[in-house]
């Protein structure tokens, strides 16, 4: 299916001609047609994609941050609260989502970092979970992973709180399992 090009900003002629079809599909397709600035901050003035959507934050991470997990904002319906960064997984037979528990900046993770990220992630059997620093090295989480029975977070899948020490800048890759699926988030780590 072809993306559609939604001109809310061209003259009110432009809405007078278009069929009641394409209005319908242009205002569906155009809710979040403002992307997010670096670092996961919407441009002043206009609110983030709605994360409801996988389209609305780019394309899936890959290993080596090639490209990074997309991030945007948790914000209403996903989370009953202020919102937060929020990142998808690259899910290998099931969803995976992660609410970092840091505020929007740039970069969002840095050097020496303690983070707290909420998972939902769907399937079945315990939550296993792993950290890869830049070197290849698997790292011990600082603790968790700790199920959730009920929350504000509303993302497919069961919950868990996890803390991570990111204590080298670059690309980690946190990876999780629940029985045979996996999911992958590729973080990109700045310096302090």
């Amino acid at each position: 299916m072809a993306a559609i090009a939604c001109p809310m900003r061209r003259p009110r002629r432009w809405l007078a001609a278009a069929s009641p079809a394409v209005l319908w599909l242009c205002l569906a397709g155009c809710a979040g047609d403002s992307a997010p600035a670096p670092g996961g901050t919407p441009p002043a003035g206009r609110a983030a994609p709605s994360p409801a959507s996988p389209e609305a934050l780019g394309p899936d991470g890959r290993a080596g941050c090639a490209p990074p997990s997309p991030i945007g904002s948790a914000a209403p319906p996903q989370s009953a609260g202020p919102g937060g960064p929020e990142v998808r997984g690259t899910g290998h037979g099931v969803g995976l989502w992660g609410l970092i528990m840091v505020p929007f900046r740039s970069p969002l993770i840095r050097s020496g970092d303690r983070v707290k990220i909420v998972w939902r992630m769907t399937g079945t059997g315990d939550l296993r979970l792993s950290a890869v620093d830049p070197d290849g090295r698997t790292r011990r989480l600082d603790w968790g992973p700790e199920a959730h029975g009920g929350s504000s977070y509303r993302r497919p899948g069961d919950e868990w709180g996890a803390g991570y020490r990111f204590d080298r800048p670059g690309c980690w890759d946190l990876h999780a399992a629940r029985g045979i699926a996996t999911a992958d988030v590729w973080i990109e780590v700045g310096r302090r």
